[in-house]
């Protein structure tokens, strides 16, 4: 049996390879800036991210007024408020203004706060607040953009 050199599958392999390799460079350099340029690019508004309650405010006959509440509780600014309004039937109006006067009654804390306002099967009001913000949502967004990078051992 002859065994002649370069016919075995490592070097069909390294070709195989080498191509690949010109093929992406190639394509990379005619890419040029337009690769950097839609990683520089304005993201589409995301979902902020989920997080559990730090605390909740309902409103009640014995619940503390919101304001002073908010001044107890959410002193971190890393904390975001939250007013919940739900509705029944074709309450969704009065449902807004709700929440309107809530965070009107929350003080300068409930200024920023995000509103949800939607239909349940029962109506009420409260107020939680969470470690949430539009920051962790971008940082999501730009995270969920870049390629993940394994290394196997």
């Amino acid at each position: 049996m002859i065994v002649r050199a370069g016919t075995g599958w490592q070097y069909a392999l390294a070709d195989l390879s080498l191509i690949l390799f010109l093929a992406t460079a190639s394509a990379l350099s005619q890419a040029g800036d337009k690769a950097h340029q839609s990683a520089t690019a304005v993201l589409p508004v995301a979902a902020v991210s989920e997080s559990e309650p730090v605390a909740v405010w309902s409103a009640g006959s014995n619940a503390p007024p919101l304001d002073t509440w908010l001044g107890q509780v959410a002193k971190d600014p890393r904390l975001e408020v939250r007013i919940v309004i739900r509705y029944t039937g074709d309450s969704r109006s009065a449902a807004m203004a709700q929440a309107a006067q809530l965070a009107e009654s929350g003080g300068p804390r409930a200024s920023q706060a995000r509103i949800f306002v939607e239909p349940g099967q029962r109506a009420g009001a409260s107020v939680t607040l969470v470690y949430t913000s539009e920051v962790s949502a971008r940082r999501q967004t730009n995270d969920a953009a870049r390629p993940v990078i394994q290394s196997g051992t």
